[in-house]
């Protein structure tokens, strides 16, 4: 199972802050493609984080069970 948490507007989107998928390997690429499907999160700017470790989208990751995924939106400080 992998855990995916939602923040800002793809929370929304998603109508939750969290869910879990039965999927034991995947990559980022595919499971990005399949939450842009369900939610349309491509729309939205985001970070993503693999256990709690910020990540490029870009580097062709594989996911495996008990993987935690987090969208994250921009952030702004002061």
């Amino acid at each position: 199972m992998i855990t995916i948490n939602y923040f800002g507007n793809i929370a929304e989107a998603a109508q939750s802050d969290s869910e879990t998928l039965d999927l034991k390997s995947v990559s980022l690429e595919d499971l990005l493609s399949l939450l842009d499907t369900k939610y349309g999160i491509s729309k939205f700017q985001f970070q993503v984080a693999v256990n709690r470790k910020i990540i490029s989208t870009k580097q062709g990751l594989s996911l495996s069970d008990r993987d935690e995924i987090a969208l994250l939106p921009p952030f702004s400080g002061g």
